[in-house]
């Protein structure tokens, strides 16, 4: 390392940060600045273009770039030199998160994380790239290489790279949805709806249930629409949602789900559990118990709950984002030797491996492993109905596994995470689940809620407003809990909740949710639709009951965004144009 790094000290002021990412950063050989108001406002005064990277504790492509790239000494010097250096954890800024992504998707054609932006000096975006190797790899250039052919490009013709950031500035701003007269007729619709179902079946794994390549994730607004649908399409849902509870995406330990599988068997999960997953993934659950499903999908919707009622939970009531073991020193956690299971269960070893798909020399297949990463291997894979025995083996297990290393946490699940949790729970149908969400009920209001006129922060202890999301998954939960406990004051918070999302984040000229408020802060250089991580905010606000000046731009909107993309709709924004029974 230079003589000129070795000088550096770190940046003290990521060392105070309330976010785990941004403090693991407080000694990186790169000069890194928070994004605070006084930061992006030097920069005019300094010159310098603005190097922007938007990261994520829980993407593990973000951690990697932390490690390699900016551990680099050559590429840290470069962007020290060059650029004033500002991070950003997506998580604890969703508004920033946002424009990265809407600035990539529209003017990159790019949806990757994570994000790399260069703005002039006086904010506005020149350049941007998605995830960004250490070196010269795949045909894919570096993120030192990049850097240095922005750095030459804004030397040699700064006012080409103004020019460019004002075209692409241009670029960001929607187009009003059409309100075509009969649009939203219920024959239409009908029509519709049916369409779209049926793009997605032609894309069914029907051996192995699904929707997709992989990897493959669970999409369980996809799932809950499709139930809806014609016999063929609720056919579809079910063969899924079967394979999804006998699967290593489901944790036969402990309940809960993985964030999705790598390969097209559902046999090796990438290893995070989110809470917003858990809750998601329950209520499609809950949706379809029926008939001679009807145990199996309540205990795997239950079991999720579960799961993050006591894994995530938080001792102020409040339950942490994510479980994440993603990184090499943490990845054993979920996997298992033969022997090991030998040695925990004794007599029971047998059954259990035979019941949850254990061998011998581990059961990844090397197609799936091509790193060798779990030679020797096994991941559990769950079953639908476990017996007695199965069940008490499990919790042997699970005891052994709480001796290991614990799990790094992203400890500040958002408002919105926390809404479809209280939906869930509202929705699980026992009495420990509904008192869970009267407990969850007082929490967020302790914990979220800023104003009695129903302002929202997006994480416990944030100065981070709430965005669109946070607003109208709350709102729904709020709802659902008001309707199971006949609580009257849950149904007057959402009331409040879905008026200040369209208050502040609603624009009728558009008919879209925006994801920061009109004024836009230093910064922000446009604003960015409410749309990204599933389930949008448009769709959660229908579902929720949006207010009736707002809904046939939403649906509007909605039916703009199904219809003008070739590729099947995102099951979302089905769910919310699909009448609710």
């Amino acid at each position: 390392m230079s003589a000129a790094l070795d000088a550096r000290a770190g940046s003290p002021k990521l060392a105070t940060s309330a976010s785990a990412f941004i403090r693991e950063q407080a000694g990186s050989p790169v000069d890194w600045q928070p994004w605070d108001e006084a930061v992006l406002r030097s920069a005019k005064d300094g010159g310098k273009p603005v190097y922007i990277f938007v990261g994520s504790m829980v993407n593990e492509l973000s951690r990697a770039t932390c490690r390699q790239s900016f551990a680099n000494a050559d590429t840290a010097a470069f962007l020290n030199k060059n650029f004033l250096c500002v991070i950003v954890d997506r998580e604890e800024q969703p508004d920033v998160a946002a424009l990265a992504q809407h600035y990539l998707r529209t003017v990159k054609q790019l949806n990757n994380w994570p994000a790399h932006l260069w703005l002039t000096p006086d904010l506005k975006p020149f350049d941007g790239a998605g995830y960004l190797p250490p070196t010269e790899e795949w045909g894919k250039s570096s993120l030192l290489k990049i850097a240095q052919q922005v750095q030459a490009a804004w030397a040699a013709d700064a006012a080409g790279c103004r020019s460019r950031a004002g075209e692409a500035i241009a670029q960001l701003a929607p187009a009003a949805p059409a309100l075509v007269p009969g649009a939203a007729a219920p024959e239409k619709t009908r029509a519709r709806l049916t369409a779209a179902a049926d793009l997605w079946r032609t894309g069914f794994d029907a051996a192995r249930g699904g929707f997709s390549e992989p990897p493959k994730a669970p999409e369980p607004e996809l799932l809950r629409f499709l139930l809806r649908q014609s016999p063929a399409d609720r056919a579809a849902a079910l063969t899924t949602l079967r394979a999804m509870a006998a699967s290593a995406l489901r944790d036969p330990l402990d309940g809960g789900f993985f964030h999705y599988v790598t390969d097209g068997g559902w046999r090796v999960p990438y290893l995070q559990k989110m809470l917003a997953d858990q809750a998601r993934v329950a209520l499609a659950y809950f949706d379809a118990a029926q008939g001679d499903d009807t145990q199996a999908f309540q205990a795997a919707g239950r079991g999720a709950l579960d799961y993050a009622l006591t894994r995530l939970a938080q001792p102020d009531g409040t339950f942490a984002a994510a479980e994440d073991a993603t990184a090499d020193e943490v990845a054993g956690y979920f996997v298992w030797t033969d022997a090991e299971i030998d040695a925990a269960l004794g007599a029971e070893a047998a059954a259990f491996k035979t019941a949850h798909g254990v061998e011998a020399a581990g059961n990844v297949a090397t197609d799936d492993d091509l790193s060798g990463k779990w030679k020797g291997k096994n991941f559990l894979r769950a079953t639908l109905n476990p017996d007695a025995k199965d069940t008490a083996a499990a919790a042997r297990l699970l005891a052994v596994r709480a001796t290991r290393p614990a799990l790094p946490r992203d400890d500040r699940g958002t408002a919105g995470a926390h809404g479809l949790l209280l939906t869930a729970l509202s929705r699980a149908g026992e009495p420990k689940y509904l008192e869970a969400a009267g407990r969850l009920f007082a929490a967020v209001q302790k914990q979220f809620l800023l104003s009695p006129d129903g302002d929202l922060s997006h994480q416990r202890g944030s100065a981070v407003a709430g965005v669109p999301a946070d607003y109208a998954a709350l709102a729904l939960g709020c709802r659902e809990f008001a309707r199971a406990a006949h609580r009257p004051e849950a149904d007057a918070l959402a009331t409040k909740l879905l008026a200040r999302l369209g208050a502040k984040f609603f624009d009728k000229a558009s008919g879209h949710y925006y994801a920061v408020a009109a004024e836009l802060p230093v910064g922000i250089f446009a604003r960015p639709p409410a749309i990204g991580e599933a389930p949008a905010a448009e769709s959660l606000s229908v579902l929720a009951g949006a207010p009736a000046d707002q809904v046939p731009l939403l649906v509007a909107g909605l039916w703009a965004t199904v219809d003008e993309v070739a590729a099947p709709a995102a099951g979302d924004a089905l769910l919310a144009l699909t009448p609710q029974p």
